[in-house]
């Protein structure tokens, strides 16, 4: 049984100080301490559990909130002093909210997403938005896991939270019921009170940023349930070239050819730019196709392409049309007359800057921010061992054995696998790029520094070229990586290294890919022809 020393000292502490409502602090604790004898409970043993326990009691009794929350506020006195007194060790009214009398547990038994965001319970009861569950802490959960940041979130929460009261209005029972059109006349909705309130229409930037939080989580919300939410458009297919041949073309380029997932993604992107070409001719079937149609095409898109642009659209071409010959679906092969645009060997000259340049790179990098010490590690990698954008990007954690100071090249370009010895500037770049990495299940080593966190990939290159362009103004010729590449293979040479050295360096499967190096001392040749001037 509960001993009933303990509230008499608290109510002769509250006389002394001249509480006038010592009376109704007295009644309550009384109907606490009885409900708590009930239970064979003693006051070191009460819990925020029970403290919640007692109150869903007395809202079962047929209390009014107001009623509730005063009793609340008595027991939070209560226990204050039995803390101060020793009597407790913790305050069991802390996170009790009569909000939350519904729910299992209370407020203290809640550990969904919503509470790294949010932190008072009546906020979070607020934005837990019934009608959208179970969907909503998962997705709240799926952009905590992404990296976006608090105030990201809160957007999402109050946008999603606006047009959950939207819905609630319209009688709306079932989150699959919810339609585009729904959607939209929430927007209007929203753009009439802008105008009401601000005497001009919404901007399109404030409906977009209104519109984007909410579309995403009813996509994600539409996909739990295998359906969509926006019905996505589909073009309609072409006669000429159907989706069913550019399907089967690039089952059989990865399969029997064995190209890549980027190289598959160019060759559909160019044979997709030659069937828009053949849809504005009316050409109704792959067998009219003639080479003057061939010929214009490429007339057309090498207006706005370079050589090199050209001659990789006149590849992707020649090996889908020597597939359809070989296939039957066109009984001449036009691959053997469609010409490639000409580019002599010599001009071939690769970029390069002085190795005093790229450690002035170096140096220009702010190193003191996780993204400073992820691009110094990047620029690092890229100068010291000559890789290929793709293959820094590939990079993953297991790659890398710090016991040795080398590290693995899953699939270089030639397709095979090498042992790289890392460099001692290398591996403080990567540590300490690696003390700082966002602690995320992916294996790759390069991550975004912005939600949503994945794997770098591509836009490595643009990272290379974007410190390139800061430090001096512009970008060499097919700048970024290839540029760091090049760079290296000239402080190669400028050593003594002999051709086929820097052909193992840099992964060459044949000699003649390294011959471009041999044009590159081109600052040596205009002072040996000065000098030569001077002797005339």
């Amino acid at each position: 049984m509960m001993d009933t020393e303990p509230p008499e000292n608290y109510l002769k502490v509250l006389m002394g100080r001249g509480a006038r409502a010592w009376k109704t602090h007295r009644q309550q604790l009384a109907l606490f301490l009885r409900w708590l004898s009930s239970k064979n409970l003693a006051l070191p043993k009460v819990n925020p559990g029970l403290v919640n326990e007692y109150l869903c009691y007395r809202k079962h009794l047929g209390r009014k909130l107001k009623t509730m929350r005063m009793d609340l506020c008595i027991l939070r006195c209560f226990f204050r002093w039995a803390r101060q007194e020793g009597m407790i060790t913790g305050d069991p009214a802390q996170g009790v909210s009569c909000f939350w009398l519904k729910s299992p547990g209370g407020f203290p038994a809640y550990r969904g997403h919503l509470r790294k965001i949010l932190h008072k319970p009546l906020t979070i009861l607020k934005h837990t938005l019934p009608l959208f569950a179970p969907h909503w802490e998962e997705y709240i959960g799926l952009l905590l896991e992404r990296g976006h940041s608090e105030s990201h979130l809160r957007n999402v929460l109050n946008h999603n939270c606006h047009f959950h009261q939207y819905l609630v209005s319209r009688k709306m029972r079932r989150l699959i019921y919810v339609t585009p059109q729904l959607l939209n006349d929430f927007l209007r909705l929203e753009g009439a009170r802008f105008r009401k309130v601000h005497g001009r229409s919404m901007p399109k930037h404030c409906l977009w940023k209104t519109r984007g939080p909410i579309k995403g989580f009813l996509t994600y919300a539409f996909s739990r349930h295998n359906k969509h939410f926006l019905k996505p458009r589909k073009s309609p297919d072409s006669l000429v070239l159907p989706d069913s041949l550019l399907d089967r073309y690039m089952e059989f380029c990865r399969i029997h050819r064995g190209l890549r997932l980027v190289t598959r993604e160019g060759y559909r992107r160019d044979i997709l730019r030659l069937r828009s070409f053949l849809d504005r001719r009316r050409i109704g079937r792959i067998q009219e196709v003639t080479l003057t149609d061939l010929d214009d095409f490429l007339l057309h898109h090498g207006k706005h392409l370079g050589v090199r642009g050209l001659q990789s659209i006149v590849t992707a071409l020649r090996a889908f049309l020597r597939y359809l010959h070989l296939n039957g679906d066109i009984s001449r092969d036009l691959a053997r007359n469609v010409l490639s645009p000409r580019r002599f060997h010599a001009d071939l000259r690769p970029k390069y800057l002085p190795w005093k340049k790229i450690e002035q790179l170096l140096a220009s990098v702010n190193r003191n921010t996780p993204g400073g010490k992820r691009d110094y590690a990047i620029l690092v990698l890229l100068a010291y061992h000559g890789l290929r954008a793709r293959e820094a990007a590939g990079l993953r954690i297991g790659d890398i054995d710090w016991i040795t100071r080398s590290f693995l090249l899953r699939e270089t370009k030639n397709g095979t696998t090498a042992q790289i010895p890392i460099s001692q500037e290398t591996t403080e770049a990567l540590r300490d790029y690696l003390s700082v990495r966002p602690e995320y299940s992916y294996p790759e080593f390069f991550l975004t520094t912005y939600a949503p966190i994945k794997p770098l990939g591509r836009a490595l290159c643009d990272v290379a070229a974007g410190h390139l362009r800061k430090c001096f103004g512009r970008l060499p010729h097919r700048g970024g990586a290839y540029a760091l590449r090049h760079s290296y293979a000239k402080a190669l040479l400028d050593r003594g290294a002999k051709l086929h050295e820097i052909g193992t360096m840099l992964r060459h499967r044949s000699l003649r890919s390294t011959q471009i190096y041999t044009r590159i001392a081109t600052e040596e040749l205009r002072e040996v022809a000065d000098n030569y001037a001077n002797l005339l």
